[in-house]
């Protein structure tokens, strides 16, 4: 899914982009306008001048060439030398120049053996361009700048409660939903219609998420302390059984059989509890050396699987410490390590700790993709598993709720690698 940008940016991007359109158009309507200026007002009005001019001529030969504050006429012969130095060299036509005095637009028209220079002060260009063309645009700027502000800071705060909703519900913890604090944010607030019934939504829904979070504590809770009663004399009875000699071989198997299905609801039913009071904030929680439970562990499954033909190698390339659950950690890592003694028969398992994560890996059986997908599925059980424990699956929920990461690499008679990132 793609990640948009946050609704107040995206709103100040907008209205940016409307001042910057709005400002490149003024500009452009500035040129535009001094543009039309010159080529519909000035050029048009020399040319008429001009026409205007030879008729007079034509009729009275005498008349003399216009002489305006803005439009001053030059009468030559063809070849004259008395014609100025700045119109050397101009054909019939418009044409901008630059005299000592001043700028100017001229315009050179022939008739018969005469010429006339009729040059329009290029001053008054800009004069009419600011008149008729800068000052009414700035008025329309500041309208419209005004404009785009004043529609900004309404749809800013018609969106504001939308942006607060969201963060809010961004920064809730759906484990502690504190609904009384949720409502404080929006207590003194004028919320629209719309805004005032998504809030409503949500309180009530975190009204249910909460009370189903307490169902699930309780139903946790007093199950798991309901469960250790049967499960001590299950291990009491297991245990009974296995001093009384002498048992035959199938009776062996199948009381110990019984004793790892005992040990696996034991261990299942800590898990239970220990996660039951981490969501009451009851757990208790402290600094916790993770190279120690990792080398505790490996020591362990070598008594267990010594008999395999393995070799184990532990690589401490750093101290990795977290606050948190010792007895979690421990059974996190254990099911990790236990797993891998479990499935490799031969070959080698290794362990690395650095300085945020911890990886095991085995030449084992491997899994197959479908296989790796029940073991990341937290909605399916592995219908393969040969070892003790609580399973992978729900390591990994443990694992998501201390906000770690599992990355989970297999190939089939190559073996498995198993790395947790771990963010302190």
């Amino acid at each position: 899914m793609k990640t948009e940008k946050p609704l107040n940016k995206s709103l100040l991007r907008a209205f940016l982009l409307q001042l910057t359109i709005i400002s490149v158009v003024a500009v452009g309507g500035v040129y535009i306008a001094e543009f039309a200026i010159r080529e519909v007002l000035i050029v048009s009005a020399l040319k008429r001048e001009a026409e205007y001019f030879w008729s007079r001529d034509s009729i009275e030969r005498e008349t003399p060439p216009p002489n305006t504050n803005t439009l001053i006429g030059y009468l030559f012969d063809k070849d004259s030398a008395e014609v100025p130095a700045e119109f050397a060299g101009l054909t019939s036509g418009i044409h901008d120049f630059i005299s000592p005095v001043n700028r100017g637009v001229v315009h050179v028209s022939e008739n018969q053996d005469a010429r006339l220079y009729l040059v329009f002060d290029a001053d008054n260009v800009g004069e009419l361009a600011t008149y008729f063309g800068i000052i009414p645009l700035a008025i329309l700027l500041v309208f419209l700048y005004s404009s785009a502000w004043g529609t900004y800071v309404l749809i800013h705060r018609a969106v504001s409660p939308v942006i607060l909703l969201a963060r809010t519900v961004k920064n809730i913890d759906l484990d502690r939903p504190q609904i009384d604090a949720f409502l404080e944010k929006f207590k003194f607030r004028r919320l629209n219609l719309e805004t005032l019934q998504l809030a409503g939504a949500i309180d009530d829904l975190l009204k249910k998420v909460d009370t189903s979070i307490e169902r699930e504590r309780t139903f946790t809770r007093e199950a798991s302390h309901e469960l250790r009663t049967p499960l001590t004399v299950m291990r009491i009875a297991v245990s009974s059984l296995k001093k009384k000699k002498p048992l035959d071989e199938d009776l062996r198997t199948i009381v110990e059989k019984i004793e790892r299905a005992t040990t696996d609801m034991e261990e299942l039913t800590e898990v239970l509890l220990l996660l039951a009071r981490d969501y009451e904030g009851a757990l208790i929680k402290e600094k916790v050396i993770i190279n120690d439970i990792v080398r505790q562990e490996i020591s362990n499954c070598s008594l267990i699987y010594g008999d395999k033909p393995l070799e184990y190698n532990l690589k401490e390339k750093a101290i990795l410490s977290t606050v948190n659950s010792p007895k979690l950690i421990s059974i996190i890592f254990g099911n990790i390590i236990r797993n891998a003694f479990v499935y490799t028969d031969s070959g080698n398992v290794v362990v690395s700790v650095d300085a945020n994560s911890v990886s095991v890996a085995d030449s084992g059986i491997g899994m197959t993709k479908e296989q790796l997908f029940q073991v990341m599925n937290e909605n399916s059980a592995p219908s393969f598993a040969r070892g003790n424990g609580i399973g992978l699956n729900l390591v990994k929920r443990i694992i998501d709720r201390f906000g770690w990461h599992l990355e989970l690499k297999s190939e089939l008679k190559k073996g498995t690698t198993v790395k947790i990132r771990i963010d302190r």
